[in-house]
């Protein structure tokens, strides 16, 4: 393991891109994904059939080809940004598009007969919402969605093949310098393994808390 230790900083720089990737993505798509899980519900049809329609789409294409259209469609249709912003958009976009359907679920799974306890003392619908249903839908859905958060952090991979630099895209860059690809990509999937790590313990004690809530 000699070459991964002496090119070990360069690829520490590209796993800090990594987590800035992830950081600047995940949560975002994360919270989008929730107001559309929840308006997926309570919202009138046509929204309904907008937000399916949505989802639809856009996990029925894989993240590359969305990182791909950004990063190649958007200059091309006169909205200049930069890289960064194009893939982090694609990575936004199909994140929220997974976490509307933990979100739907996680609402939908809340038991009819506490929403109908709710209704006959009267509460309202944005008050029922806020009080009743939302604390047990987000019980029900913070293992699912830190678990797909691990997934959408492995899904940063995929820039690399777009041309942002990152750790997939640093650990190419070693190979082709010293030959030694199975030296630098173990390394790499170690640091991989070392960033998901603590999301995916995170996401093993909730699921335990939660099952032995109940």
């Amino acid at each position: 393991m000699e070459v991964f230790f002496n090119n070990l900083p360069y690829l520490l720089s590209g796993a800090l891109k990594t987590i800035w990737l992830a950081l600047a993505g995940v949560p975002t798509g994360t919270l989008l994904g929730i107001g559309l899980g929840i308006f997926s519900v309570i919202a009138p049809a046509p929204v309904r059939w907008a937000i399916t329609g949505f989802v639809f789409v856009v996990r029925g294409i894989p993240v590359l080809v969305w990182m791909f259209l950004a990063y190649y469609m958007l200059p091309a249709a006169g909205i200049i940004v930069g890289d960064f912003v194009a893939v982090v958009g694609a990575l936004i976009m199909y994140t929220a598009a997974f976490v509307t359907e933990i979100a739907r679920g996680a609402v939908l799974a809340v038991p009819s007969g506490q929403v109908s306890a709710a209704r006959s003392l009267g509460m309202r619908r944005w008050t029922m919402l806020k009080l009743v249903i939302l604390p047990q839908a987000i019980k029900l859905s913070i293992p699912p969605l830190l678990n797909n958060s691990v997934m959408m952090i492995k899904a940063t991979s995929y820039v690399s093949v777009v041309g942002v630099w990152e750790l997939t895209y640093a650990a190419r860059e070693v190979v082709e310098r010293t030959i030694a690809p199975f030296q630098v990509f173990l390394g790499a999937m170690m640091l991989y393994f070392l960033i998901c790590y603590p999301v995916s313990i995170l996401a093993q004690r909730l699921e335990r808390t939660y099952t032995y809530e109940h």
